[in-house]
């Protein structure tokens, strides 16, 4: 089964290597447990004239999605493979209880990058993330997420304008401001017991938020129209 779909970045990972960045939210995650997924099928990294298996991000970004649906969902292989074959088809595959959630929502942790390659890929300086981490614009971590790597760039392109992190505290106040509207408006849905119920919660926040950041574009447009004249 191919694992194309979940990444293409070539990474060239030993599995010493792979399990370094996923022991960061499996704890318990073994290379003997790797290298059974791999014969199992569930995961196909490319195998080296010497035996040894190297493996890409999207080999990795595979692996997480498989331990995360055994982790949570308590799922046997042979389910997971039908789910990864929907995940591959780009169809919404349908969890536990009959429950049909998006592609998106089971690879919210697809995307994952170290430090350098973060850096290298927004084409960022260190003193600009470690300011932005300072300021609570991005968070502190060994590894970070593709929201990481989005927010950094759109830094890197502010700062070309003179808009640095520390101009920015405003902004990161306001939007916990926002996070709390969004929080309370939710709150009766999170207060379902099941995981279903807090999946609702998740998706029905994103629309909030993303409702929310087209009125404060709006409202800031309006502003500077006025302050330019």
């Amino acid at each position: 089964m191919s694992a194309q779909r979940l990444g293409d970045t070539p990474s060239g990972l030993t599995i010493g290597q792979v399990l370094q960045q996923l022991r960061i939210q499996f704890p318990d995650l073994t290379s003997s447990k790797i290298r059974f997924l791999g014969d199992s099928n569930l995961v196909s990294p490319e195998r080296l004239a010497s035996g040894y298996r190297s493996y890409r991000h999207a080999d990795v970004e595979r692996l997480r999605v498989i331990l995360g649906l055994q982790r949570d969902y308590f799922l046997p292989l042979k389910q997971i493979e039908l789910i990864l074959a929907d995940i591959d088809a780009g169809k919404s595959p349908t969890l536990p209880g009959g429950s049909t959630v998006s592609v998106d929502s089971i690879l919210s942790l697809e995307v994952r990058f170290t430090r350098s390659e973060m850096l290298k890929s927004a084409e960022a300086t260190k003193s600009l993330l470690d300011d932005a981490i300072s300021m609570g614009l991005i968070p502190a971590a060994e590894i970070y997420t593709d929201d990481s790597l989005k927010t950094l760039k759109a830094l890197v392109e502010l700062q070309k304008a003179g808009i640095g992190p520390r101009h920015l505290r405003g902004l990161r106040m306001q939007a916990e401001k926002d996070a709390d509207i969004v929080h309370s408006a939710v709150l009766p849905i999170v207060k379902g017991a099941s995981r279903v119920s807090k999946q609702k919660a998740a998706d029905v926040a994103r629309d909030l938020a993303h409702n929310l950041e087209q009125v404060r574009i709006a409202v800031m447009m309006r502003s500077i129209d006025d302050l330019i004249g």
